[in-house]
């Protein structure tokens, strides 16, 4: 057996990643393919768990009827509607692969924006099922029901998506600590009827434009800074 060549691997190695690099770059995937590429890889057990929290919100909900039974549910399972999204964004940072994905042909900043797409697209048509099943078959005001399952679950998102950048190795644990005491302070607040009546309906609707302006900058930061290693 002749000797190996540590210089003569390297240029191997070298060459065949520029070959490679040639070749895709001659037939670039279109944006719909992308999406479908990055969709392959998203676990759809969380669509599925999503789906099934939704159905049981609506089935408890369907039997209690309206009242602080329903506030509670809303409360606490919405928070945990949104908390399922963030495994699969965060799989690169507990698996330790960002450093290897930022040198792959397509950007890291192209997956997570993909991903996020995609659990915006199946979220939204979830979550428009499950209040159409409400509007349906409940006597819900449609302002009540916006508040209650979008505020909490805005703040919940924003919360975790502001962990996802963090640059600690372990942002995932303060992620569900600060998503704990949040569901536990807005479950207060909505059991709390004098302080939940007293709040009027436009600052119920600036409280939700603030926290839907709040999850887009904290979606754009996820985006731009979606590189960082953590720990660095």
């Amino acid at each position: 057996m002749p000797p190996c060549r540590e210089d003569a691997i390297r240029q191997t190695i070298t060459k065949s990643t520029q070959a490679f690099c040639e070749h895709e770059a001659e037939q670039p995937l279109s944006a719909a393919e992308f999406l479908y590429a990055q969709g392959r890889y998203i676990r759809k057990r969380w669509w599925g768990l999503q789906a099934l929290l939704l159905f049981l919100l609506w089935a408890y909900m369907r039997g209690t009827g309206s009242g602080p039974h329903v506030q509670r549910a809303m409360g606490i399972l919405v928070p945990l509607f949104s908390l399922l999204i963030m495994p699969e964004l965060w799989k690169d940072r507990m698996a330790d692969t960002v450093e290897i994905e930022c040198t792959t042909l397509y950007s890291l900043r192209q997956a997570y924006a993909a991903r996020m797409l995609l659990f915006a697209l199946v979220d939204l048509f979830l979550v428009t099922v499950f209040l159409s099943m409400v509007s349906v078959t409940m006597q819900v005001q449609a302002s009540e029901l916006i508040i209650q399952f979008f505020l909490p679950f805005n703040v919940t998102c924003c919360i975790s998506f502001r962990s996802l950048y963090s640059r600690q190795r372990r942002s995932e644990l303060s992620a569900l600590f600060l998503c704990t005491f949040w569901v536990t302070f807005w479950v207060r607040i909505v059991l709390a009827d004098r302080i939940y009546n007293a709040i009027t309906l436009p600052v119920w609707g600036l409280l939700l434009m603030g926290s839907a302006l709040w999850l887009c900058g904290c979606i754009r930061k996820v985006w731009k800074n979606c590189g960082i290693l953590p720990g660095l």
